[in-house]
Order: C-alpha cells, then sequence, then structure tokens
C-alpha cells in the first residue's frame, strides 16, 4: 500500500518523501508515524516519552480531516491512497 505523505519539514531528516510503501493492507496513523520516525535518519519524536500520546508540537491531517476530527485518533486506520499531512508546529517566544 501507498500512503500520500505533506509536511513542512523533510520527514526522513536528510531528504524528503512524498510518500511511502509499505507491505501491508492497512496500517494506523500510530503505526504509520511510527514507521516513519524508525527511517529517519533524525531523531523524530511523535509521541510523548512511554506513551502512544501525540506529542505536542505535531499537527496532523488524514485525507483533509483535522486529527481532532478523527474519532479514533492515532487509530485511525489507513487504506492504499489516503494521504496524510504532517506539520510540525514551530512555536515563537517572546
Amino acid at each position: 500500500m501507498t500512503i500520500k505523505l505533506d509536511s513542512n519539514f523533510m520527514l526522513l531528516g536528510d531528504r524528503d518523501i512524498t510518500g511511502i510503501e509499505l507491505d501491508r493492507p492497512s496500517v494506523t496513523l500510530a503505526e504509520l508515524l511510527d514507521e516513519l520516525s524508525g527511517r529517519s535518519t533524525n531523531t523524530v519524536q511523535f509521541f510523548s516519552a512511554g506513551t502512544n500520546a501525540l506529542q505536542e508540537g505535531w499537527e496532523l491531517e488524514v485525507n483533509g480531516r483535522a486529527f481532532a476530527d478523527l474519532a479514533d485518533g492515532l487509530g485511525t486506520l489507513l487504506q492504499d491512497g489516503d494521504r496524510v499531512a504532517i506539520t510540525l508546529v514551530l512555536l515563537g517566544g517572546g
């Protein structure tokens, strides 16, 4: 299956990708994030330490639907051709 990806940073640390091929018929959003984290050359932390909860500073969309609107959250099942947007939210200081 192929998941299309959009992001505002280089997903794999040293290079950007616009999609990922996975050897399974479906995958959860959490599993996708874990796969991306494992393939990255940088330490990308999507989850809070010791949990399966999305860390602050990330915004996600699946097929244009905001993460907050996904009934199953990180357990949302993704199918072939789905589009996931991953945005790193940069907080300003003063």
